[in-house]
């Protein structure tokens, strides 16, 4: 056959139809023909024809079932001319066509034979069909497969094919075979693809990460030109060795069973250190702590002293920074340098303080004239990131037996200098140096902001490389591989729902917070004692109207104090909660000043607020809204417009900002959350000023919790009020010259 190359020429007055076949396997009829109604109506009753506007033909699909249809149109319009080829084409639809694939029958293996033309043979091998009169169904067989394979007319699919040549050597044909391949971004997948059987695709599509995938042949089953694949990876080693005990009739290439078995072995070699990552407890003989690890604690300090260089990636509050000082403390890691947010070296002081009361901790501030004696002989150095690259030298030549990056996130991106810095020092350690990296937040996007983390822990190899990585987890469902890679090497994580049984219900923790105007703090903290110490140490011998005066004026004095430490707190407050933020957890926040309220919604333009100025109305719907699953992260609340009737259980984590006057209040506030439909333990976190009013309330706020916790038959009562308390306890302070803390 050929095709007329005249398809721009003006149609002819009685018109033609000629055959195209620029496509061989679509050739296409091409009608031309001047205007004539009839015909055109006659021509758009063709079976899939469609009009080319550019050459203004009308083109129908070569189909040999539609050669009936064409016959008939040209001797109803003898003015259309055929061309040859055209002629040849019909003549050539009368013989018997069929095409022929497999499929599965009640567990067996049989050909379908379709006839597409003309009437078939009268001895065609197999049984009609039940669903369709143009099919026969023919039982795998040698014979059958002979028989098939000597039928003129017939068209076979790949499937056939491969099945009738499987049957001729006097093989039974597989319903599927599972084998190695490696995808467009180089990775190794196990690919599972259909013969005759689907019901195995089917059970593999169940399997995590299983994804379809086109294969390349001829099948005239549109379904069986799919195939399904799941990463070659350890993690699902056992899933697939299941899949194929299950199915055992599945052939699997030799290239795909020797990966298999490797994978196989990697995973059971890295069973016992995953296993050790989900541990609830361990054994730490001889380990001399200031206070008792939690059982799940116990267990992480175990795998990090096995691992040596791995995160530790608690959630929030979950005690990542214990675990890590009782980590250096069993292996002796002295001196280690902690780099921490600005935000959290006081923590990192206190608790070393309490937990390691024997080992000397000093803070370095700023860039330069840090390194005092006490600095340099400290056996814990705990730093920011900002001023990293300035002490970067120094703590080289320290000989660091240990290295932590508490927010180990802040080293996610490559590029940044804070991240070359850190991986040039984690580089310069010794090995088997400690190498600890603290987040509840690894990953915050994408896999590849694992990347420098790795790197900093000398564990990226472990991965192939960044670019391997990155390729290897790329997928949206490959998390749950992604964090068993990551625990079967450099990874232990445990949530307040898995260890709830080990917590307290509900837990109290202070975090200590610079402040930014220490010293106009200090200035007004010595006026307003000086001026106390000016009063009667009992209000109650002085006249009354004069006393309440004084008591008045004592309030407003305190109350401006407390204003100024919680200006001063704000910066590193609001750094505090955007960290916090980052893992991800719901924060509930409350503070009582409108201009710290006011500074917080301003941070933070997509948290809800309950605030005294907000209607009843305006309320209710930022609860309901922080309420819902996919609700606002945050709510900022005003201690008295919030500290009663509402539920907020949505959060585990709540935040104050300020203390207020009535210890009853805050319990009331962190009662939000810890109330029925909580399903997990309360964290309530003090962010406080060290020796500043925000102490000696606190402190006062603890003894009365303690002597309200130790009412048991209602008699015992603490009639000092808090206002009074912290008047006593600020007159006691005495005179002192006030250093002025840059």
């Amino acid at each position: 056959m050929t095709s007329n190359p005249a398809l721009d020429e003006e149609p002819p007055r009685t018109g033609r139809v000629w055959l195209r076949t620029d496509d061989p396997r679509e050739p296409e009829l091409v009608f031309s023909f001047p205007i004539d109604a009839e015909l055109n109506a006659a021509v758009k009753r063709l079976p899939r024809r469609w009009f080319d506007w550019q050459r203004k033909h009308w083109r129908v699909p070569a189909d040999p079932l539609a050669a009936k249809a064409v016959a008939e149109l040209l001797a109803r319009f003898p003015e259309i001319v055929p061309d040859p080829a055209v002629l040849v084409w019909m003549s050539d639809s009368d013989r018997w066509r069929a095409i022929v694939s497999v499929a599965a029958l009640e567990g067996r293996g049989v050909f379908v034979l379709r006839t597409l033309s003309g009437d078939p043979p009268g001895d065609l091998p197999g049984e009609p069909s039940a669903e369709a009169e143009d099919r026969r169904l023919v039982p795998f067989s040698p014979e059958a497969a002979a028989e098939l394979r000597g039928l003129e007319g017939a068209d076979f699919d790949d499937l056939a094919r491969a099945c009738i040549r499987e049957l001729a050597r006097g093989h039974r044909p597989a319903p599927a075979d599972l084998a190695l391949e490696i995808d467009m971004d180089g990775e190794p997948q196990l690919a599972l693809s259909t013969r005759w059987d689907p019901g195995p695709a089917q059970a593999f599509r169940r399997l995590p990460e299983a994804r379809p995938v086109a294969r390349h042949g001829r099948f005239f089953n549109r379904a069986a030109g799919w195939g399904v694949e799941v990463p070659a990876d350890p993690a699902l080693a056992h899933a697939v060795t299941d899949f194929i005990a299950e199915h055992p009739a599945v052939e699997v290439e030799e290239s795909a069973r020797a990966v298999l078995e490797e994978l196989l072995v990697e995973h059971d070699r890295a069973a016992a250190t995953v296993a050790l990552s989900h541990a609830e407890d361990a054994e730490l003989d001889g380990l001399q702590l200031g206070g008792e690890l939690h059982p799940f604690q116990r267990a992480g300090v175990r795998y990090a002293l096995e691992r040596r260089r791995t995160f530790i990636a608690d959630e929030q509050g979950l005690g990542k920074t214990v675990q890590a000082l009782a980590a250096l403390e069993a292996d002796n890691a002295f001196p280690a340098a902690v780099v921490c947010p600005a935000s959290m070296k006081l923590t990192w002081e206190r608790e070393s303080n309490k937990w390691l009361p024997g080992r000397s901790t000093a803070i370095l501030e700023g860039r330069g004239g840090a390194w005092t004696p006490e600095a340099k002989a400290a056996e814990i150095l705990v730093l920011n990131y900002d001023i990293l690259e300035a002490h970067a030298d120094e703590l080289g030549r320290r000989g660091l037996k240990a290295f932590v990056l508490d927010e180990s996130h802040y080293v996610k991106n490559p590029r940044a200098r804070r991240t070359k810095v850190a991986v040039e020092l984690a580089a310069g350690l010794p090995d088997g140096a400690l190498r600890l990296a603290l987040t509840g937040t690894p990953i915050l996007n994408r896999a590849d902001e694992l990347i420098a983390q790795l790197r900093v822990l000398g564990r990226l190899h472990e991965f192939g490389s960044g670019a391997r990585l990155t390729r290897r987890f790329r997928a949206a469902g490959s998390d749950d591989r992604l964090h068993w890679n990551l625990r079967a090497r450099c990874y232990v994580r445990r949530t307040k729902q898995q260890v709830l049984p080990q917590l307290p219900a509900k837990r109290q923790e202070t975090v200590p917070i610079l402040l930014s105007n220490e010293h106009d703090y200090r200035l007004a903290e010595e006026d307003v004692i000086a001026w106390l110490q000016t009063l009667p140490l009992d209000l109650r011998t002085i006249d009354a109207k004069v006393a309440a005066a004084l008591r008045a004026e004592q309030l407003v004095r305190l109350n401006q104090l407390r204003q100024l430490a919680a200006n001063g707190k704000l910066p590193t407050a609001l750094a505090w909660i955007a960290d916090f933020l980052a893992s991800g957890e719901p924060l509930v926040v409350f503070a009582e000043h409108i201009t710290i309220q006011r500074a917080l919604v301003e941070r933070f333009p997509d948290a809800a607020h309950i605030l005294g100025a907000d209607s009843g109305r305006r309320r209710q719907e930022a609860v309901d809204a922080f309420q819902r699953e996919d609700g606002p992260q945050l709510i900022v609340c005003s201690i008295k417009a919030a500290s009663q009737g509402l539920t907020l259980t949505r959060a585990s984590n709540v935040a104050f900002l300020e203390l207020d006057w009535t210890p009853a209040r805050h319990d009331q506030a962190e009662d939000r959350l810890h109330r029925i439909g909580q399903e997990s333990a309360v964290t309530a976190w003090y962010l406080l000023a060290p020796n500043t009013i925000d102490e000696t309330m606190v402190a006062l706020l603890q003894r009365k919790r303690a002597l309200i916790d130790a009412v048991t038959d209602g008699q015992v009562r603490d009639e000092e009020p808090m206002v009074a308390a912290v008047v006593r306890e600020l007159r006691a302070r005495p005179f002192r010259h006030l250093r002025v803390v840059a």
